[in-house]
């Protein structure tokens, strides 16, 4: 882009100069008067050391915005209008030309004042304010300076004394105010937690009524479940003895019995009982604690034992008979060595007995139960509000404790605030030193040329390069042959130039039937001639090892010289030995007989139609070698011709018979009849002519047959201009690269025989009619484009093209 756009690179760059030094001269110039104030500090709390300490440049409050204030008081309308009244500062010619031209002067003054804080490098943190004022009058910029400072000081040393005594003032009172409130609140807060039955452990409060309340719940839940158990149990003995009371034995009134209920049972009799301690009751101890174990533990037993297999096996199994036998031997035991003592006892503790008991035992568990849980009930519910009481007094704490900090982060926040008031800070008890007085200045600061013209230059370089950008986006012609390659992925076999046929040798009209533009025939051993060659050398290894027998030749749109270009194709693979057929198949505007100087009225149309054969339509040329197969009839219907059955029987039936079958088809745009013929062919060959904006053709053309399944096999460029390396955009094109032609041709070209050199030239102009016609235009005549007088020629507007 740079090597086609660089002369929009350059004129903007000279423009951007030009405008740069316009701008100098036409510039007033502007001067400068700089002064620097060192800020100190009076106060014996702050440093007078004249720069700024790590303490005061990293964020101390007072100190931090320092000189902010003091170049917002520079710079104030309030100092410079007193500037301007006491000073006189509207006498100045400076001051008085914008006075007298309407505007304020004060405004004036703001506008053209500048003032930093800080100093330079090492000493960015030196309390040092540099002020600078631009006018186009050195001294009246020198003495509105000096006047802007002397307002300056005044004013710093009229309000020392009032703002440092107010500020102070203002500090004390904040301070005591937010203390007190501070103080109420904090004893507030402990007068609530001494007041409050909890213990605190750090952050954290232990309520001892909720700990309790915990404990009777848990025990709550212990008696409630010990009453359902023995409601229960009271319920089963109740139901069962109502229900059973004449049918069942004492065995099964034992069965209610459990051996916990059993061991609890014989603990109530023992107490119960109150046997003296006799000499006869020690004596008989061992033998009734044995008849007591026989009778408690055996007995009881094998009554339960008897109870479980009879509901098993039935009354009257064996393991039921041995088990009451062993009951029987047991109770006879018992009787037999039992003491008088245990006998009375044995008759007063039956079953019946003993279930009356336990259930009286039972009762009398209920209603302690009964009793306890309403005696927890009662004493959960006394704890229960107690601990509500205890968590509405933590709120309620929580809410004292909360005011307290609000109360210090209140006092905290009025001392930060009134300090950033910088009512003490900012000017009061500071002193201000002129470290360089405002001179004039003996050179302007604005413009500079050097400077100037810089940014003339860069902003004029940047300028060509936008105009070169929308250049390149809105030219759409072919910027080289590898733009033109990748639209329509193909590749370009040859660059055909513009021929000036009158430098060449061509035969006059009545000696030769063929076209001046047939220059392979006419002059084969020529550059123009050697581009074919190349093209016809570049096809040939494309096809070899393949079945290419048949190629169809197009182009974009008509004019583009692609029946000319597939002539001199058809000639040179001619001449190359090769028997070939050359095929008009464009039966709208036919060309090919034309330039053969043929007749073309039979031909492919009269096949087509049936009317003849391919050997009838046949017409053998003047070149050896090379067929030719005319339009022939002309039809209202040739897309439908084409498109038969006969056509693709005439395509095999011409590759069986020929080594190469070339087919010259309409353009693509133009017709349809491209992507009919296409898929008879083995390769399409197209020509292109470089011109300017073509791009948009171009591509279309190249859609169309991607649409119908079509990639070009190779390009042929038409109507390259050497000499004009980059009109229409196709700056990348090089003469020698596609073709023998430049100034090594001549040593290796064969010289044409004297038969032909001696020929006497055509008469007339037969240069291209895009050609230059200049006579130091090198071969400028473009293929297909010549416009000679060939009589007995078919069609005088074919051969035009």
């Amino acid at each position: 882009m740079l090597r086609r756009r660089w002369f929009h690179l350059v004129l903007g760059t000279c423009l951007g100069i030009a405008f740069a030094l316009l701008y100098f001269y036409a510039t007033k110039p502007t001067y400068e008067s700089h002064i620097e104030i060192l800020v100190g500090q009076r106060s014996s709390e702050l440093t007078t050391s004249g720069t700024m300490s790590n303490s005061q440049a990293s964020g101390d409050t007072i100190q931090e915005d320092l000189l902010a204030t003091h170049v917002q008081l520079l710079t104030s309308r309030l100092l410079i209008s007193d500037a301007i009244a006491t000073e006189n500062l509207e006498k100045l010619p400076s001051i008085g030309a914008v006075v007298a031209g309407g505007d304020n002067a004060v405004d004036y003054i703001i506008e053209n004042l500048d003032v930093a804080r800080g100093g330079k490098g090492a000493s960015k943190n030196a309390m040092v304010l540099s002020a600078t004022f631009r006018d186009p009058n050195p001294d009246d910029a020198a003495t509105i300076l000096a006047a802007i400072y002397g307002s300056y000081e005044r004013y710093v040393e009229s309000h020392t004394q009032d703002t440092s005594r107010e500020a102070a003032e203002l500090i004390d009172a904040a301070r005591i105010e937010n203390e007190k409130e501070l103080d109420a609140a904090d004893r507030e807060y402990r007068e609530f937690i001494s007041s409050v039955p909890v213990l605190l452990e750090g952050e954290r409060v232990r309520d001892v009524h909720k700990t309790r309340l915990e404990q009777l719940e848990s025990e709550l839940n212990t008696v409630r479940t010990s009453l359902a158990e023995a409601k229960s149990r009271l319920k089963v003995i109740e139901a069962f003895t109502d229900e059973n009371e004449t049918s069942v034995n004492d065995f099964d009134k034992l069965a209610l019995l459990s051996q916990k209920d059993v061991t609890r049972l014989k603990l109530f009799l023992d107490m119960t009982r109150g046997e003296s301690q006799s000499e006869t009751f020690q004596a008989e101890q061992p033998a009734r604690a044995e008849a007591a174990r026989a009778q408690y533990s055996r007995l009881l037993d094998l009554l339960q034992k008897e109870r479980t297999l009879v509901s098993v096996y039935g009354v009257s199994h064996p393991l039921i008979k041995s088990t009451r036998e062993e009951i029987d031997v047991i109770e006879r035991f018992v009787a037999a060595n039992a003491p008088a003592a245990l006998e009375e006892e044995k008759s007063t503790m039956n079953p019946r007995t003993m279930l009356t008991t336990f259930t009286r035992l039972l009762k009398n568990d209920i209603a302690e139960y009964e009793m306890r849980e309403a005696i927890l009930v009662e004493t959960s519910s006394e704890e229960l509000q107690l601990a509500k009481d205890v968590e509405n007094a933590f709120l309620e704490g929580n809410a004292k404790k909360a005011k307290v900090t609000r109360a210090q982060i209140r006092y905290d926040e009025v001392i930060r605030r009134l300090q950033e008031l910088n009512l003490a800070g900012s000017y009061a008890g500071f002193s201000t030193d002129l470290l360089s007085n405002p001179e004039p200045a003996k050179s302007p600061a604005w413009p500079r040329l050097p400077i100037v013209l810089v940014l003339g230059s860069f902003l004029g370089f940047f300028l060509g390069i936008a105009t070169g950008i929308s250049a390149e986006l809105l030219d759409t012609t072919f910027r080289d042959v590898e733009d033109l390659e990748t639209t329509l992925q193909a590749s370009a076999i040859a660059h055909v130039p513009l021929f000036n046929l009158r430098k060449l040798p061509i035969p006059s009209p009545d000696q030769t039937p063929l076209a001046p533009s047939l220059v392979t025939a006419h002059c084969p051993r020529s550059a123009e001639a050697e581009v074919y060659r190349v093209a016809r050398t570049s096809l040939m290894i494309r096809a070899d090892g393949s079945d290419t027998k048949v190629l169809m030749m197009s182009s974009p749109h008509p004019g583009d010289g692609k029946s000319t270009t597939i002539s001199n194709l058809a000639i040179s693979f001619a001449q190359a030995g090769k028997r070939v057929l050359l095929i008009d198949s464009d039966l709208r505007r036919p060309v090919i007989a034309g330039l053969f100087g043929v007749d073309g009225g039979r031909g492919l149309g009269d096949i087509l139609m049936g009317e003849a054969t391919l050997e009838d339509s046949t017409v053998a040329s003047s070149v050896e070698n090379l067929d030719i197969l005319p339009h022939g009839k002309a039809t209202s219907v040739p897309a439908e011709l084409l498109q038969s059955n006969r056509m693709s029987v005439l395509v095999q039936e011409a590759r069986r018979t020929y080594d190469l079958v070339l087919i010259d088809a309409p353009p693509v745009l133009a017709v349809a009849d491209p992507s009919i013929v296409a898929p008879l062919a083995d390769g399409v060959i197209l020509t292109v002519r470089i011109a300017k904006n073509g791009r948009r053709p171009v591509e279309q053309a190249g859609r169309i047959l991607n649409d119908n399944g079509i990639v070009p096999l190779a390009l042929i460029v038409n109507g390259v201009d050497a000499g004009k390396r980059s009109s229409y955009g196709y700056g990348g094109y090089r003469a020698n690269e596609y073709a023998y032609v430049g100034k090594y041709h001549n040593e290796y070209a064969a010289s044409e025989p004297s038969s032909i050199s001696t020929l006497p030239r055509v008469k007339g102009a037969t240069k291209s009619a895009t050609s230059s016609g200049s006579p130091n235009a090198s071969r400028a005549v473009v293929l297909g484009s010549a416009t000679p007088t060939l009589p007995g020629m078919a069609s005088q507007k074919a051969a035009l093209e």
